[in-house]
């Protein structure tokens, strides 16, 4: 009897496991931490290889650093393994979405996109409420050609879908589909408000607020600090709100609350030191305490960046710019010349090159 009690207890034990790195790895999805993501994928896959979850994991991983051949396969595996997973399906859809934005239209994108359109449907009829689904289904409608199927009065159907599913999820997706039509900021800022007011703990919706009033066309810094906080409240555990709650510090020259706020960040989101980047470049491009941003920059240059977020070489490169603005032209240039490898093809960084180090 004690040896069945252990057995089942042990049992029990590693279906808790699992359940907890399932819920573990939907989080760090969720919260964009990648890294941290692909450890617990490839721990999963260690145990077993047609883990369709842990698959399509690393499909999001590798989508979110930009290796899309490697999103695909990893996605179409997951596929393979649960067909009846509209997760799975959506998460390649995405996939396929970025390989053939990539490739454009005359580089083979257009069949990529017709697959994409194909995962979606059959993710939206496995699971109907699937807002993530819809949203994708929504943008490839809207901004696809005819030939593969693109339809205003589909994108408007999808969207109505959305509504009926959450208003506040509604509301931020009619943001995005006004932000495929460029329109107007104010009209897309109206309806992120919406979606922040009938929903204070969508984080999507506050972080989009919140980067169009720290914006260099608003300007409305205050404001801006305050929805990040509200974001930081809803999930303080991702770098987004913290990023823009160090640009409205920062532009506000509030020094002790700019620290207070950066340290709070790695405290709570260690892996991802992007607050500290972002603080720098406001400090740059508003010309005040050099010396600040330059101990920003080399706090982000201290571990590597999260996918999605600036690569080493473009830190190399605003650091560069700030020791230019201190006169330390010989130290600016070395910077420069570290950054060259990865942004060499920007005209941008051609012309501050060529002025500090060519």
């Amino acid at each position: 009897m004690s040896s069945l009690l252990a057995r089942a207890a042990l049992l029990c034990a590693l279906f808790a496991s699992t359940f907890a790195c399932a819920a573990d790895g939907k989080a760090l999805l969720e919260q964009q931490h990648f890294r941290q993501l692909q450890s617990v994928a490839q721990d999963r896959l260690a145990h077993n290889p047609n883990d369709a979850e842990a698959l399509s994991w690393l499909s999001a991983v590798y989508d979110a650093y930009g290796d899309f051949d490697k999103a695909v396969d990893y996605g179409q595996r997951a596929v393979a393994v649960a067909p009846n997973n509209a997760d799975v399906h959506t998460q390649l859809a995405d996939t396929l979405g970025d390989k053939a934005l990539k490739l454009g239209v005359f580089g083979g994108g257009i069949p990529l996109a017709r697959q994409m359109r194909h995962e979606l449907d059959i993710a939206i009829q496995l699971d109907p409420r699937s807002v993530r689904a819809l949203k994708e289904s929504m943008g490839l409608y809207e901004q696809s050609p005819v030939i593969v199927g693109g339809s205003k009065a589909k994108a408007r159907e999808s969207l109505q879908q959305i509504y009926a599913i959450s208003p506040a999820e509604g509301a931020l997706a009619e943001a995005a589909l006004l932000q495929m039509q460029k329109r107007p900021l104010p009209d897309i800022e109206a309806y992120l408000r919406k979606a922040v007011q009938l929903n204070p703990h969508l984080y999507r919706a506050v972080i989009d607020l919140t980067s169009i009033l720290a914006s260099d066309t608003y300007h409305r810094y205050s404001e801006a600090e305050h929805f990040a906080r509200i974001g930081i409240a809803a999930d303080p555990n991702r770098a987004g709100c913290y990023s823009y709650l160090a640009v409205a510090l920062a532009r506000q020259q509030r020094w002790n609350d700019l620290d207070a706020a950066l340290a709070d960040a790695q405290r709570h989101v260690p892996d991802n030191l992007l607050p500290y980047y972002s603080a720098a470049v406001a400090l740059l491009e508003s010309n005040t305490d050099f010396a600040r941003a330059e101990r920003y920059l080399r706090q982000y240059l201290g571990r590597d960046p999260e996918a999605g977020a600036p690569t080493k070489g473009t830190a190399h490169w605003k650091l560069g710019l700030v020791l230019e603005k201190q006169g330390r032209l010989a130290d600016a240039a070395n910077e420069l010349r570290a950054a060259a490898a990865q942004n060499g093809n920007d005209p941008a960084f051609k012309k501050d090159f060529k002025r500090i180090a060519g």
